[in-house]
């Protein structure tokens, strides 16, 4: 009886040190895109104010401004549309000066 209470002692350690590794590289990678993102639109010209420590940042799109949390790569327009990912915010600005020039 004493041998399984241990197998499931080790068992739920392994299990919960697994989650403790899987937690700390999730904050890693959002660390990470903070940083990349924020660098990848002041690369690319787009104007932008940093909030929460780079946690939310808003971007000038070309008819409003559009909230981008670079952590997740989750994207909101003010004008409703939303989308995933930096380089899809980048193409969707892109896509909205295009339209503002023609």
């Amino acid at each position: 009886m004493t041998d399984q209470k241990t197998l499931r002692d080790d068992h739920t350690s392994d299990m919960a040190e697994f989650w403790r590794d899987v937690k700390e590289a999730r904050q890693e990678k959002r660390a990470n895109n903070r940083a990349s993102s924020a660098a990848l639109l002041a690369e690319a010209g787009v104007p932008f104010a940093s909030k929460n420590m780079g946690a939310h940042l808003i971007v000038e799109g070309k008819d409003c401004f559009i909230d981008f949390w670079p952590g997740t790569g989750k994207w909101i327009s003010r004008n409703g549309q939303k989308g995933f990912g930096v380089r899809n915010l980048l193409s969707h600005i892109g896509a909205a000066r295009a339209q503002g020039e023609k």
